[in-house]
């Protein structure tokens, strides 16, 4: 009698412990959130486990992907659930479903359940995919990107490396404008890498264009305006623009002596009736008397006529006796 006892007393525990496994069990797939299912050999549901938003039980149980998906979404899972019933062999397809009335992505895993073809079943998975799918979206978004900025960089470079060329009367000459505007450009790049692209502060642009490569002349260049942050087009163009002002300063105007000072301003202007315009400012005086140049180098060209087009703008390039002075006009849109 004791050990029926003992033997009534431990069948109990096992029964309780098989309660608790499969309530773990349960609890563990409603974790995973993928919605498991059996199908018969006719494809009509028998069971389903973690429905989606929206369904109700009742729209599975005993009816095929025909009553309850639309006619793409059962173009795509059917065929894969017939090969898994004719072959024997696990199938895993993508597909959409509306999950409380939006399309969302699943991962759909079907494996083949019982013992021969007359008895075969499927015992499926869907998973939710729809952060991968937006993952990947967004890195072709970013590959398609960087392969249009990537074109746009090269033609820059192409078109600063021929007009370098054409003005340059030799080879070491080259190599030093080209080199300087090559350098101008991976500072601005650097400036828009660490803004994620969104665009560039002028006083960033002011910083790595002008203060820098100034060196101990940047004292005497003063700088003041509104906050403001140019697009990463126009910002690649008005960076060159700064080099450009920032060279010739160096070597033939108000920074190539002692006393000679640049300031660099700019503003949002507002007109009555007219459009907001952006303005940037160079005007130098103290340094060397200046005479317009008798022949047309690149960097004239790229400050009056390049940038300005670039920035869909205007631009003023003065020589005065007291120092040269640069205006670049732009619309509003060409800041963010």
């Amino acid at each position: 009698m004791r050990q029926a006892a003992n033997g009534n007393k431990r069948g109990k525990q096992r029964g309780a412990t098989a309660g608790t496994r499969l309530d773990d069990i349960s609890a563990a797939v409603n974790l995973s959130g993928a919605m498991l299912f059996q199908q018969d050999s006719d494809l009509r549901y028998v069971w389903v486990n973690n429905l989606p938003a929206g369904y109700q039980l009742a729209q599975f149980i005993g009816h095929a992907d025909e009553d309850i998906f639309s006619a793409e979404t059962v173009n795509i899972i059917v065929p894969a659930k017939r090969r898994a019933l004719e072959s024997g062999e696990p199938q895993t397809v993508e597909f959409q479903m509306l999950v409380d009335g939006k399309p969302r992505w699943f991962e759909l895993r079907i494996a083949p359940s019982g013992k021969d073809r007359t008895e075969r079943g499927l015992l499926c998975a869907a998973i939710d995919i729809g952060e991968r799918k937006q993952t990947e979206y967004h890195m072709r978004v970013l590959l398609l990107e960087l392969a249009h900025r990537s074109k746009n960089l090269l033609a820059v470079i192409q078109g600063i490396a021929n007009r370098t060329g054409q003005t340059s009367s030799t080879i070491d000459e080259f190599n030093q404008r080209f080199s300087g505007r090559l350098m101008s450009l991976s500072r601005a790049h650097d400036i828009l890498t660490d803004e994620n692209w969104r665009g560039a502060a002028m006083g960033e642009l002011i910083r790595t264009q002008v203060l820098l490569f100034a060196g101990k002349a940047a004292e005497r260049v003063n700088y003041k305006g509104d906050h403001a942050s140019l697009r990463p087009s126009a910002a690649q163009h008005v960076a060159l623009a700064l080099y450009e002002l920032t060279a010739n300063a160096l070597k033939f105007g108000a920074l190539s002596g002692e006393t000679g000072q640049v300031e660099i301003t700019w503003s949002l202007a507002e007109k009555s009736g007219a459009k907001p315009q952006f303005q940037i400012r160079w005007i130098e005086t103290g340094g060397p008397e200046v005479a317009p140049p008798n022949a047309r180098h690149f960097g004239r060209v790229l400050l009056e006529e390049v940038v300005p087009l670039s920035v869909q703008g205007k631009a003023k390039l003065a020589f005065t006796p007291t120092g040269i002075s640069y205006t670049l006009t732009m619309p509003q849109t060409e800041l963010i």
